[in-house]
């Protein structure tokens, strides 16, 4: 894929637990209802599960401090594992089930996430960064495209298949990132708030859209579908098809000096992905129809966001501390978008209508990114003369 091998290990750990993911945990929001939660009790299960990575995160940081980030990583890879078994075993009537999952999502994340984005950061290159991040979807997609297929079929004939199948494919993914080396971790300065600052607001709001727009969306597919696992994941699976080509492009544009353009272009692309679902989600045509319309714009939204906190974690005094935060904001964005989304689903507003909070989000998002690109802009000037770097980069940055 790369000249660089560690992003193509990576690109590699990712594709194999994504096909994890795409066996067994994307079908949670699903596995919960049918549990018998209500889709707002569902939400709160959410906002839960935040609110505990939140209050674990320092273990996160304590656990990095002490043994080190490939542990940590290795650690949070390995709790993983955990989470489909006991997802297979939850039960609302058993309380104390719903209580597990959310803590061992809890534990899963604030270990392994961190680490991870700080470890791509570190091993990535700032001049091919949209397009290995393109790459990384186009990856990422190709194992939504059969996984939920897979799944959805596992779940309709045994549940245990399906999650059993998950955990020995996340275990396996833990094989390809062992030799990709480590950002080297100094965690005892005080950096301040400014060079950590752009990562948190950008991932507040990723988590307000992707534990809003993104998971409403789900509870819709599955609704549309009469609660059946093996519909929802073949729906899951043609989606991912469909916005296979967006990631990989949009990538490119970037590397090629597009960036600032390729924002507004992602938020016109957005905000035609929230007026669709909005429209169309009132019948089962329309939901298939919006669902493979809109992923195929939804595939510009990764490269857009994630170029830019992938660099400003490197230019960053630590990488790490970066991601530690921004993680942390991620989860703030998503508890307020649950709570609101459960409010207004016992409140009885149509889940459609729900998405249109993605909206000004959006659109504070994508002024964010654009002067975050004109900054690196900035930065690639000269300091002895203030030209830029490359003046073609600097033409085609506007």
């Amino acid at each position: 894929m790369f000249g660089n091998p560690d992003i193509n290990r990576l690109a590699v750990h990712s594709g194999l637990r994504q096909i994890a993911w795409g066996l067994a945990g994307v079908f949670f929001f699903a596995v919960l209802l049918r549990a018998g939660l209500s889709p707002a009790g569902a939400f709160l299960a959410v906002a839960a599960t935040l609110a505990a990575r939140l209050a674990t995160r320092p273990l996160a940081f304590a656990l990095i401090r002490a043994y080190g980030v490939r542990t940590t990583m290795l650690l949070g890879s390995l709790l993983y594992v955990v989470e489909f078994p006991v997802l297979a075993m939850t039960d609302v009537g058993r309380w104390w089930t719903v209580a597990a999952y959310v803590l061992a999502v809890a534990l899963a994340d604030v270990t392994y996430w961190t680490c991870y984005h700080a470890v791509f950061a570190a091993a990535g290159d700032v001049g091919e960064r949209g397009a290995q991040v393109g790459v990384r979807t186009l990856v990422l997609v190709g194992a939504d495209a059969v996984a939920p297929v897979v799944g959805g079929l596992l779940l309709t004939w045994h549940p245990w298949a399906a999650f059993a199948a998950a955990s020995v494919v996340a275990l396996v993914a833990i094989v390809p990132f062992w030799s990709v080396p480590v950002p080297a971790v100094d965690l005892s300065g005080n950096h301040g708030w400014a060079p950590f600052r752009e990562g948190v607001r950008l991932f507040a709001a990723d988590g307000f859209l992707l534990c809003g727009m993104a998971i409403t969306w789900g509870l819709i597919m599955f609704e549309a579908f009469d609660r059946r696992f093996d519909a929802f994941g073949w729906l899951l699976g043609a989606a991912a098809i469909a916005g296979a080509l967006g990631g990989l492009v949009l990538g490119r544009l970037i590397d090629a000096g597009h960036a600032r353009r390729a924002v507004w272009l992602n938020l016109a692309a957005m905000a035609v992905v929230v007026l669709l679902r909005t429209w169309l989600a009132d019948t089962p045509t329309g939901v298939v129809v919006a669902a493979l319309a809109t992923q195929a714009l939804f595939g510009l939204y990764v490269p857009t966001l994630m170029t830019a906190v992938y660099n400003a974690a490197k230019r960053s005094p630590c990488a790490v501390r970066f991601h530690y935060l921004a993680e942390a904001g991620w989860d703030v964005g998503g508890i307020v978008v649950c709570l609101l989304t459960a409010a207004a689903l016992a409140l009885g507003v149509p889940a459609r209508f729900i998405l249109l909070l993605a909206l000004p989000v959006l659109a504070l998002q994508a002024w964010w990114l654009d002067r975050g690109y004109a900054a690196a802009r900035e930065a690639d000037r000269t300091p002895a003369t203030g030209t830029p770097a490359a003046a073609v980069l600097a033409g085609r940055l506007d």
